[in-house]
């Protein structure tokens, strides 16, 4: 049974997102880890000092980070080539694949990495302190649940508004939830006692690998839309 051009726009963006699943799970391996690394050590002296490391166990902890990432920048892809393809087939736009594509996706960076990471930055210590995860993850979600939620709500409500202005009155609307959520949601400050320095460089790491996610999915699936949905002569 042949694909619909619809299914087949859906299925190319998850091709996408996937290809920039792998860049991401690169720069993660060349630029983040190094730094990782060099942080860990900190995180060992603080628990010899505290008398509370367990080599076997610590070691078990990292072993399991490292391997996490592998997954973690394969959820990215599939949820950022999901995003993008139902936006595209939602927006029922043709003539401009690759831009709405870019555009879907820098929006998509904005809402589900920069909103959440300004309130919580990558935690250091939540990766191997159990009562710091319990802390730190929770409020990062429902943070980034927050800002997702409002975007699609505040995207499904003016859907059928033609004012000129309706872009204006979302993104409004979208900082006046995001402004109340950000001083609603309490404060974390478990890393202040790391470097900050080095904590700032893998925390901008971070960054950088997420940002080259976002564009790049948008970019590879708006290029594999419009090149892989071409009429043949």
């Amino acid at each position: 049974m042949a694909i619909s051009q619809q299914g087949r726009v859906f299925a190319l963006s998850i091709l996408g997102g996937l290809v920039a699943a792998g860049i991401l799970a690169a720069m993660y391996s060349t630029f983040v880890q190094p730094y990782f690394d060099v942080l860990t050590e900190a995180v060992i002296d603080d628990q010899i000092a505290d008398g509370e490391y367990d080599e076997g166990e610590f070691d078990f902890r990292l072993q399991s980070i490292r391997a996490s990432n592998s997954w973690i920048s394969l959820a990215w892809g599939l949820l950022g080539g999901a995003l993008i393809g139902g936006a595209l087939v939602y927006g029922k736009r043709t003539g401009r694949r690759v831009l709405d594509a870019v555009i879907i996706a820098a929006i998509a960076w904005f809402v589900l990495y920069v909103v959440p990471g300004l309130k919580y930055p990558a935690s250091l210590i939540a990766f191997f302190d159990d009562d710091a995860a319990v802390t730190y993850f929770p409020l990062y979600y429902g943070y980034l649940a927050v800002s997702g939620l409002a975007a699609f709500g505040i995207v499904a409500g003016f859907r059928k508004v033609s004012s000129r202005n309706k872009l204006l009155g979302m993104g409004a609307l979208y900082l006046a939830v995001i402004a109340a959520a950000y001083f609603a949601f309490p404060a974390y400050e478990l890393d202040l006692h790391y470097n900050q320095q080095m904590l700032g460089s893998w925390r901008t790491f971070i960054s950088a690998s997420m940002t080259a996610f976002w564009f790049s999915a948008g970019l590879i699936a708006g290029l594999l839309c419009k090149y892989g949905l071409a009429k043949k002569p």
